[in-house]
């Protein structure tokens, strides 16, 4: 199923459990692909604040592990008044840089002393962009995982349906699932080399349901004398094929079902069962095959052979055959299917067309026995074939003229009698996982009695459930003969090297290859099975026509809601990471704009020399205090707040400006007392800053310099 198809399905929009992860990991949100591109933006902006944030905690601990009282040079002074600035690690890292350039001859271990710093700031910058680019594959899970919603789930049942309106509805639907299936199974199944190439695309939870055991090399799968060799068939075990790890279906650990199939192949010994036998009531021989008698109408055993050709009419002439583009259909292969379901030991009426012979009964007298008779007589090998099915009976003939090739007196191989056949013992098994979390399975045998054993097990609270669940899935799966019921010649593989009546070489295992491929078709087909119970009906006049069920309880619409796809145009992200990403981060920021008051409200309390220094130097290196340190140095102002994080003055007070009479060397120059500073935009206002003891000078902002004599606080 291409996942192309997801735009036709309704997925669910917002948070969900993954129950592969539990209740808590498995906690998802899934949202559009536009939405969360939002959401991923949003989470590398957060993790960019919250390395900002990461910072100031760092040098808010390096302040205070660097912090003394005693005196210290200006790399010092420097390296503190940075650390209670430095709004980020990129910033810091230049700032350092720079201070180790231009005090590498001025102090003493320059390099030293901000080495670690320069590599703290460059590893916080890197790990935190790295964080930001990395935050979105976190908390996005490695699947494309979504929820469908199932507000259409429901299933078409066939009871009292019209034979009008079961051809108009309810077969072509099966018809089309099961061309589906072995089309992708073609895909996605038969070759390994195709999987995961373009054409293989798909919106299963797994493109391929697990096989545990393929054994090409098996022994015969019923009494010795019937198989044509004890050696060389075909067994094939699924295992347990999981709802959820390789369905999609996501329930709960408790409400969990297990599917297992077996399946036991070998071409059958023709010597005892064949027979020419003389039809009177239509004059003409036959050729007989006896596994056992065929059910009529009333479900009797009263028709004593399996099936039957007509010998005089088999066969089409060669020279038909090898007519240049001759529309005959028949110059194609032929093939007949019965089947025996067994059920309390018996076949099921409705489900056999046959009872077979003891030689061919199941093990435990529960599964299913299908033969598949193939007619090739009108088919010509170009080479003769071991294969135990396609080469049975095949006897050389020689064509004097095969128009295909313009040439004549070729050697070819055909069918001499019509009819190879092939038979399989198929077993179901069916699991579950109820409300006590202990697993319970059923026989291994026929759908029907696995069914009704594990019914047998269930306990009142798993009952409700369970029927849901089966009805909509396992009760409907279908056999690997079904492929070939359904789809005919279609179903063979061989036939895809059909060129009018000519056959190229085969291998010696093709009816191996056939078996499996049926096998693969049934299993993509299971997997259909589930997708499109949830999916429901899309036709809107089906339900006119035929009966629906849709969920009625509270159990029943969980179920319905609890398919797993794989689809794009969305993104499922796991919860757990964002919140982990949004505690985490939200705590780092509440930490970075608290520690320094817990930290000095803390030491504080200790007393100590140290810790009151290292707190006020914190306090007092913070720009506004260092603004406020060089202004009231210069007799500028009258402060209060001197300790907090905005210190002010009294109102009216004037603060130094920049005395700029040394361009090269620009210093802070206090108001005189006592000048008229005039009005705002007066250029005649004038400034002073501290000189002699004796004497001031008065920079006036026309620019011209006046030396005023002081003594004590008054002009003279």
């Amino acid at each position: 199923m291409s996942s192309n198809a997801g735009a036709a399905y309704n997925v669910y929009v917002g948070a969900w459990t993954d129950w592969s992860r539990g209740k808590v990991l498995g906690a998802t949100l899934t949202l559009t692909r536009q939405d969360s591109g939002v959401l991923i933006a949003f989470l590398a902006f957060f993790v960019a604040l919250v390395g900002t944030r990461f910072w100031r905690i760092i040098c808010l601990l390096l302040h205070w592990s660097f912090s003394k009282d005693s005196p210290a040079d200006g790399v010092h002074h420097q390296r503190q008044a940075f650390l209670r600035n430095s709004p980020n690690p990129e910033s810091a890292f230049w700032t350092l840089a720079g201070m180790a350039v231009y005090w590498r001859r001025n102090a003493p271990q320059v390099w030293a002393r901000v080495a670690s710093l320069l590599g703290l700031a460059l590893a916080c910058l890197v790990g935190f962009v790295l964080a930001g680019g990395y935050s979105s594959r976190i908390t996005t899970l490695v699947t494309s995982e979504v929820l469908l919603s199932g507000a259409n789930c429901g299933f078409v049942g066939d009871a009292g349906v019209n034979i009008s309106n079961y051809g108009r509805t309810i077969g072509p639907m099966i018809a089309q699932a099961m061309i589906a299936a072995e089309s992708y199974a073609r895909q996605c199944y038969d070759s390994a080399s195709i999987v995961g190439s373009p054409s293989c695309s798909t919106s299963y939870v797994r493109r391929q349901l697990p096989t545990a055991i393929v054994d090409t090399n098996a022994s015969c799968p019923f009494d010795s004398k019937v198989c044509k060799s004890s050696t060389g068939n075909l067994f094939i075990d699924t295992g347990f094929i999981d709802s959820y790890h390789d369905l999609g279906r996501n329930t709960p650990p408790n409400q969990r079902m297990q599917f297992r199939r077996t399946l036991h192949c070998a071409p059958l010994a023709t010597h005892g069962y064949r027979f020419e036998t003389y039809d009177g009531s239509d004059h003409q021989p036959q050729i007989t095959y006896y596994y056992g008698s065929l059910l009529d109408a009333n479900d009797t055993a009263s028709i004593n052979y399996t099936t039957r050709y007509s010998a005089d009419n088999a066969m089409l002439p060669i020279e038909d055959l090898t007519q240049n583009f001759f529309p005959d259909t028949e110059r194609d292969f032929g093939i007949r299917s019965h089947a025996a379901l067994f059920y309390k030991q018996k076949p099921y009426p409705g489900l056999s067309t046959f009872v077979p012979i003891p030689e061919l009964a199941p093990q435990n007298a529960s599964g299913t026995v299908w033969i598949q008779f193939l007619k090739s007589d009108n088919i010509l090998f170009t080479e003769q074939t071991n294969d135990g099915w396609y080469g049975q009976d095949l006897d050389p003939v020689q064509v004097h003229k095969l128009k295909i090739m313009e040439s004549g007196n070729v050697t070819m191989f055909r069918q001499r009698l019509p009819g190879s056949p092939l038979a399989c013992q198929e077993m179901d098994q069916i699991c579950f996982t109820g409300v006590k979390g202990v697993r319970k399975c059923g026989r291994l045998g026929s759908l029907p009695d696995t069914m009704q054993d594990v019914d047998a097990m269930l306990d009142d609270g798993d009952k409700e459930w369970y029927a849901w669940f089966t009805i909509t899935t396992f009760e409907t799966v279908t056999q690997v003969r079904d492929a070939v019921e359904l789809l005919g010649t279609r179903a063979l593989r061989a036939r895809d090297s059909l060129n009018g009546p000519i056959l190229g070489s085969l291998p010696n295992s093709q009816w191996q290859l056939e078996v499996q491929h049926w096998h693969a078709a049934s299993a993509a087909h299971l997997q259909d099975t589930f997708l499109r119970s949830i999916i429901g009906p899309t036709n809107p006049e089906l339900p006119k026509l035929v009966e629906v069920w849709y969920p009625n309880t509270t159990v029943e619409r969980e179920i319905c809601a609890s398919q797993k796809v794989v689809v794009e145009g969305f993104v499922s992200f796991s919860i757990l990471a964002i919140i982990c990403i949004f505690l985490g981060g939200g705590l780092i920021i509440l930490l970075s704009f608290t520690l320094d008051t817990i930290m000095s409200w803390c030491l504080g309390r200790i007393g100590r020399q140290r810790t009151q220094y290292s707190r006020l130097e914190w306090s007092t290196n913070e720009t506004l205090q260092i603004q406020r340190l060089a202004h009231e140095a210069t007799g500028a102002g009258t402060w209060s707040r001197t300790t907090g994080a905005i210190p002010v003055t009294k109102p009216g007070d004037m603060l130094a400006v920049l005395d700029i009479a040394d361009p090269e060397h620009p210093r802070l120059r206090a108001p005189v007392t006592g000048v008229d500073h005039g009005s705002e935009g007066d250029d005649t206002s004038e400034t002073a800053s501290p000189g002699d003891n004796d004497e001031k000078n008065v920079f006036r902002m026309d620019g011209t310099l006046q030396i005023m004599e002081v003594k004590g606080k008054e002009e003279v």
